[in-house]
């Protein structure tokens, strides 16, 4: 198993042929007043598992902290995984995860760390800065 990509966006679309398409990735805001509540936004991943992580189930979880390092959620569930067809020896699965009305606040670096089967696998960082 490894993780392709993690980010920030303002949006998913996932196309009808099943594509996300990430729209307005960000890693930063600059905001005028604190607190500030970021009306929606997406973390995306995408992960790659093996055929040895194939045909059974996988906790993923986005354990998310501010700037102190105090944890403010951890939005998961489970992901299944069919047997491998023959001459299949990986399967990619998007995870594209909507948030609204996120509260920030304080200034600093909020963490959001993708863990997979209770490890953490890859993360990203938004850092929230007063204009």
């Amino acid at each position: 198993m490894h993780v392709q990509y993690v980010a920030l966006c303002d949006q998913i679309v996932i196309g009808q042929d099943g594509r996300p398409s990430l729209i307005g990735v960000f890693n930063d805001l600059q905001v005028g007043q604190l607190p500030f509540v970021l009306p929606r936004f997406a973390f995306a991943a995408r992960i790659h598992f093996t055929a040895d992580g194939m045909g059974r189930g996988h906790h993923v979880e986005v354990v998310i902290t501010d700037p102190n390092g105090m944890e403010l959620g951890r939005p998961g569930g489970e992901v299944s995984l069919p047997d491998p067809p023959p001459g299949i020896d990986s399967i990619a699965v998007d995870l594209p995860l909507h948030f609204d009305l996120f509260q920030l606040a304080t200034e600093g670096r909020y963490t959001f760390v993708l863990h997979v089967d209770g490890k953490a696998a890859a993360g990203t960082q938004l850092l929230l800065r007063r204009a």
